[in-house]
C-alpha cells in the first residue's frame, strides 16, 4: 500500500492491538514495579509519524507515594527514569511484537504527585532515522 506522498503506508494499529498493548503494559510494570497501573489508556495518532501514547493511570509504588508526599519528588523521578532505562528495550520489544511494526524512537515519564505514567512510542516512515540503532550498538558491546 502506498502512502499519499507515493512511499510505503504508515502504520496502521487497530483496537484489537491497542488492547493487546495496554493488557501488555500492565503486565509488564506489574513484573518490573511489583504492581500494575489501576487503568492504562491506549491512544494512536494515525498522522505520519505514526505514535502510539500509553497512559497509566496510579503506577507509582507504595514508596514512590511515601517520597512523593514526603517532598522528595526528585527521588521518585530518578527512580523512574532509572527504571525507564534499564526496561526500555522490554517494552519496546513488547509494543513492536504486538503492532508489527518497528519502533523508532520510545519516550517514558511518570508524574511524581499523581502517579500518571505515559510512554509514547514512534514508528517513523521507512528510511528515517532510527533513535534505536544507537542503542543497539551500545548493547551489542555490552555482550
Amino acid at each position: 500500500m502506498q502512502g499519499i506522498d507515493g512511499g510505503d503506508a504508515a502504520v496502521q494499529i487497530t483496537r484489537a492491538q491497542r488492547n493487546a498493548v495496554a493488557e501488555r503494559i500492565t503486565q509488564l510494570e506489574r513484573s518490573f514495579y511489583g504492581r500494575g497501573p489501576s487503568n492504562v489508556k491506549v491512544s494512536v495518532s494515525q498522522d505520519v509519524p505514526v505514535s502510539l501514547v500509553v497512559l497509566s493511570i496510579d503506577s507509582l509504588t507504595a514508596a514512590d507515594s511515601v517520597l512523593s508526599a514526603r517532598g522528595h519528588r526528585e527521588a521518585v523521578i530518578r527512580h523512574h527514569e532509572a527504571l525507564h532505562e534499564v526496561t526500555r528495550a522490554d517494552f519496546i520489544n513488547a509494543v513492536e511484537d504486538i503492532v508489527g511494526s518497528q519502533v523508532h524512537a520510545y519516550l517514558a515519564q511518570v508524574h511524581p504527585d499523581t502517579g500518571h505514567a505515559v510512554r509514547v512510542f514512534i514508528f517513523a516512515e521507512f528510511g528515517d532515522s532510527r533513535e534505536l540503532d544507537s542503542l543497539d550498538s551500545v548493547d551489542d558491546r555490552d555482550d
